[in-house]
């Protein structure tokens, strides 16, 4: 009986063991996927308003549009994490 129980026990551990090093293998490579994507267009759109004349750039900064680009990628990275975690049913 008690050998029986050690079985199932060991059956059941290795199963949610397993389970759950997928899950978090799975995350990694999702966040380290994601976080590549989005450095690559903040570098695209640094590199965009690098090249502006000083006036332009100043009319910029007073407008807050460095924090308006970064509302919308952080829009995006919370749509693609819930997207994610309903397609892990978690």
């Amino acid at each position: 009986m008690n050998s029986l129980f050690l079985h199932f026990t060991a059956l059941v551990a290795g199963h949610v063991v397993a389970r759950i090093l997928l899950a978090l293998g799975i995350s990694f490579v999702t966040f380290r996927g994601l976080d590549y994507i989005l450095s690559q267009v903040v570098m695209l759109v640094h590199d965009m308003f690098t090249g502006l004349p000083g006036d332009v750039a100043a009319l910029l900064g007073l407008a807050d549009i460095d924090l308006a680009i970064n509302l919308v990628v952080s829009g995006y990275t919370a749509r693609i994490t819930m997207m994610s975690l309903r397609q892990m049913r978690l």
